[in-house]
């Protein structure tokens, strides 16, 4: 039977891995203030409506601030 379970248990690892790697990727500021300058150029060259931009600044200042959060907690 364990020798059944091994590839299951391998797969599991996979999956692990990708999702502390996407975990990463989403708390990671230098991402975030990557994609939050690439925002203002997208509507500073008018590819990006006021409104859209209002929308997913939001989304990423509010991304920043669970980051810093995660970061105060992670060091007490």
């Amino acid at each position: 039977m364990g020798l059944l379970s091994l590839p299951c248990r391998g797969l599991l690892r996979v999956f692990e891995e990708i999702a502390e790697r996407a975990e990463r990727e989403l708390y990671s500021d230098e991402a975030t203030m990557a994609e939050l300058t690439e925002l203002y150029a997208r509507l500073e060259s008018g590819a990006l409506a006021e409104e859209a931009f209002g929308r997913r600044e939001a989304e990423l200042v509010e991304r920043l601030e669970e980051i810093e959060a995660r970061r105060r907690t992670s060091r007490a």
